[in-house]
């Protein structure tokens, strides 16, 4: 039988996106000095005041990176196979469709008329018979 191929759905996911979740720092100082240093594995922080300016300055490490992973690209096709009708020679008439979706109730309702009379002989052939 020859088998025809369908695609029903089909999904392609091609995520590039990924957050990387960074480790918490917090880190604070208090110093008598008039300056202060801090620093963690990504940034460093310099204060100093002097003549009743504060000056703060920020700054990243040059080797300070985030990883970021890739994931896989999924691909979900899902297809069903399903068979070729063949062609008919003539369509059937409404006579045919008939006798085709009630024959099997007709004969049922024989077979039983049939058995029926087969029983009533029998009791009738018995009775006689014990007569």
């Amino acid at each position: 039988m020859p088998v025809e191929t369908k695609v029903l759905d089909s999904v392609v996911f091609h995520d590039t996106t990924f957050q990387e979740k960074l480790i918490p720092y917090k880190d604070s100082v208090s110093v008598a000095d008039t300056t202060s240093f801090l620093r963690n594995p990504y940034a460093y922080s310099y204060a100093s005041f002097s003549n009743g300016i504060l000056n703060h300055s920020l700054g990243i490490y040059p080797h300070a990176t985030v990883t970021v992973k890739m994931p896989y690209f999924i691909e979900k096709i899902r297809r069903i196979e399903v068979p070729k009708p063949y062609p008919v020679e003539r369509e059937l008439s409404w006579w045919e469709k008939f006798k085709i979706n009630y024959g099997g109730v007709s004969i049922s309702i024989n077979l039983t008329c049939v058995l029926f009379v087969i029983v009533w002989l029998t009791i009738k052939i018995r009775k006689k018979l014990t007569m």
